[in-house]
């Protein structure tokens, strides 16, 4: 894999952690749940470091990096703020949306880690996606937990 390549990849990366980083924000501003509300806000710090980790790998590597999320990402947080809407900030939809973003984030790092990429650049792909696997385990937690307390 050529470093443009790579600097191509780290990119989508730092788009996607920057929609979850978003996304986090979002979420915890729609919750009426003190607890989910503080670990919203935690995985939304996690991802703005990430965000940052993967800008200063891009830099370091000679590429100019992402600054934003995606398009995807900004109307699947429109849909998540209509969904807390309606659910009048149901725990449980919003988790279930952030548990299906985090979906996503898995995906997109595992793309990446199977790729030729090696070094420096690699350790910190795996580490993000490794914690990223361990917040969407903690999503699915929370969803079968907010589910249960929604069951008469």
């Amino acid at each position: 894999m050529t470093i443009g390549e790579t600097i191509q990849c780290l990119n989508a990366l730092i788009r996607t952690c920057r929609d979850g980083e978003l996304g986090y924000r979002s979420a915890q501003e729609a919750v009426k749940n003190t607890q989910l509300e503080s670990v919203f806000a935690g995985y939304s710090k996690q991802r703005a470091e990430f965000v940052r980790q993967l800008q200063a790998e891009v830099e370091r590597l000679g590429g100019e990096p992402a600054e934003t999320g995606t398009v995807t990402g900004a109307l699947y947080r429109g849909w998540m703020d209509v969904k807390s809407t309606l659910s009048g900030g149901s725990g449980a939809a919003i988790v279930a949306s952030c548990e299906t973003g985090e979906d996503s984030a898995v995906a997109a790092f595992e793309s990446v880690v199977n790729l030729d990429v090696s070094g420096q650049t690699k350790a910190l792909i795996e580490k993000q996606w490794n914690k990223i696997k361990e917040a969407h385990m903690h999503m699915l937690r929370l969803k079968g937990e907010q589910f249960q307390k929604n069951q008469p």
